[in-house]
Order: structure tokens, then C-alpha cells, then sequence
């Protein structure tokens, strides 16, 4: 048996208390074409492992807890709005991180981890940022135009940092409600 399953830095409750407000006044400035991000599920992923095999769940944790238990506390800064792919196109709106050299070593130590467990390490590099809405399919021409007018306008900005203490490892579980994610693990830094 597998689990979907994914390795993330959980967000303060002041960070998301900012998400949720800025979601909102954007939210009411734009026509309605994101579905924004519940704010139970904000978070930044560093790592996702489509379906990890079970029986590999305790072995794992351990490493992880032995791994990344050594690597200290660092700050993060929260800054700028973007568009995945392009403004054109868009599907994914995120707020971008300030990327201190100890998250990429934090990526490159999970990634170190579940390749040693036979879990490929991701293709694309990694891109810090905690995803707020997808744009939902289908929209209008005129909706998209009156989007790209009120952001390049009004260039919403987002700034805010917090301290990253731990890690969580989550299974997440499909329903047609959107994704339900349960703790694995807690894993705290030094």
C-alpha cells in the first residue's frame, strides 16, 4: 500500500492570519476566478512524494528526525505576489520567499533522503513559495484582461517573515472537498 505524502514548513497562525486578509481584499477588487487557498492548507512544500510505499513510513521518519533534527532554526521573509506560469496563462497566484542559503539546504537534504530511499529527486530546481489561489479553468476573456488590469494597477504587495522551527511530514488524502492533511510527523530543528 502507498500514501500520498509530502514534506512541508507550517506557516504561523500570524503568516496565515496575513494570507487569509490579503486573499480577501484581493479577492474583493477581482472577479471571481481563484480559488483561494483554504487556510488550513497554507503552507510552503519543499518536498512531494507522490506515493510512498508504507512499510517504508517508520524507517523513513527516523531518518528524517536524525537527518534534519541537526540543521538549525533560520528566518524566512515573505515578499511579492507572483503568477505560475505567466500572466497569460496563469494557474498558480503565490506570495514568494526570500530564499536563505539554509532552506536550499534544507531542500537538498530532503531531497538526499528520499532518493537513498528510492524516491527520484525533483527534476525542476526548487522555487520557494506558498501557493494563496489557482485560477479557476475557463475564464473570460474579459475577466483574465480586468485580473491583469487591477494587478499591474495596483501591484499588490505582501510582506512578512517568521522563524522556520520545524518541519511536518503530512499524507494527504484526496476527496472531492479538496485535500485533507494529516501529520505524520513534527520534526523540529536545532
Amino acid at each position: 500500500m502507498s500514501l500520498r505524502t509530502f514534506v512541508a514548513i507550517d506557516l504561523t497562525p500570524a503568516v496565515i492570519k496575513k494570507i487569509i486578509d490579503f486573499q480577501k481584499e484581493l479577492g474583493g477588487q477581482i472577479p471571481p476566478i481563484i480559488r483561494w487557498t483554504k487556510k488550513e492548507q497554507i503552507h510552503i512544500t519543499l518536498k512531494f512524494i507522490g506515493a510512498l510505499k508504507e512499510d517504508q513510513l517508520d524507517s523513513l521518519n527516523t531518518s528524517l528526525i536524525d537527518t534534519v533534527s541537526s540543521i538549525n532554526r533560520f528566518s524566512l521573509s515573505f515578499e511579492n505576489i507572483g503568477i505560475f506560469p505567466n500572466m497569460n496563462n496563469p494557474r498558480i497566484l503565490w506570495i514568494g520567499i526570500k530564499s536563505p542559503p539554509e532552506l536550499f539546504e534544507l531542500v537538498s537534504t530532503l531531497e538526499t533522503i528520499f532518493d537513498h530511499y528510492g524516491y527520484a529527486p525533483e527534476k525542476r530546481p526548487f522555487q520557494a513559495h506558498i501557493t494563496i489561489g489557482r485560477f479557476k479553468d475557463h475564464i473570460t476573456r474579459q475577466d483574465l484582461a480586468f485580473f491583469q488590469n487591477v494587478f499591474h494597477s495596483r501591484h499588490p504587495t505582501f510582506h512578512c517573515s517568521q522563524i522556520v522551527d520545524q518541519l511536518t511530514f503530512y499524507q494527504s488524502t484526496l476527496t472531492p472537498h479538496g485535500p485533507i492533511y494529516k501529520p505524520l510527523a513534527q520534526i523540529r530543528l536545532q
